[in-house]
């Protein structure tokens, strides 16, 4: 993936040394201080803990460094709010506000498939990722 930001980058003039780094140490060494690195999330159930956890000008892991009182303020209104239609308006606002001011490549969206067999019982989906959060084991049972 580095490989091919840095060839789009060459196509507008823009150079990027691409360094591999040790994976023993990327967490404690480089994410979040390195200027750009890769990363990924995890789903998780509600928008507001993504935009808060990555987004918002305090987040712990603001990867791009994005720092918007604007957004930060809608943040906060959408969370408040009973309204769902009005909130998932506000929510798409924020995204588009991502997409066209935080640094952030988003290359892939990653799609969780569960497949099973019928004598598995008790799996239910999860917006926490596949097989339940990664935690199926502890609710399903197989049908004798």
């Amino acid at each position: 993936m580095a490989t091919i930001v840095q060839q789009s980058g060459a196509d507008i003039g823009m150079k990027f040394d691409v360094q591999r780094v040790p994976s023993d140490g990327y967490w404690s060494n480089y994410w979040l201080k390195a200027p750009i690195h890769f990363g990924n999330i995890n789903p998780r159930p509600t928008p507001d803990i993504l935009f808060s956890l990555l987004y918002a000008s305090n987040a712990p892991w603001n990867e791009s460094q994005y720092k918007s009182e604007k957004f930060d303020k809608m943040l906060v209104e959408a969370r408040g709010l009973l309204d769902e239609a009005k909130r998932k308006e506000i929510y798409g606002q924020m995204q588009v506000m991502i997409a066209e001011e935080a640094g952030t490549i988003i290359p892939v969206f990653i799609s969780n498939v569960d497949a099973i067999s019928g004598k598995l019982k008790g799996l239910e989906a999860n917006p926490l990722g596949g097989m339940m959060g990664y935690a199926f084991a502890e609710y399903v049972w197989l049908d004798a």
